[in-house]
């Protein structure tokens, strides 16, 4: 991800734990740009605006990295 001035140590955060769960910064990246139903339809990327969002997109990364689900 580009560093910029809207890039919030919780997206660097998410998006490293993305790229380790899925082995490929490209689908990470997606993946924090696609809607995602467990957030109730709001990307990973926006999620990590705050703590509670970002602990949220951390608890799904865990459950796809462990074969569980959200």
């Amino acid at each position: 991800m580009a560093e910029d001035s809207n890039t919030t140590p919780h997206v660097v955060a998410v998006q490293a734990l993305a790229e380790r769960v899925f082995e490929d910064r490209q689908v990470a990246l997606d993946w924090m740009a696609r809607p995602n139903q467990a957030l109730a339809g709001a990307t990973p990327l926006s999620c990590c605006a705050t703590e509670v969002g970002a602990q949220q997109a951390r608890r799904i990364l865990r459950a796809i990295e462990f074969g569980g689900v959200a």
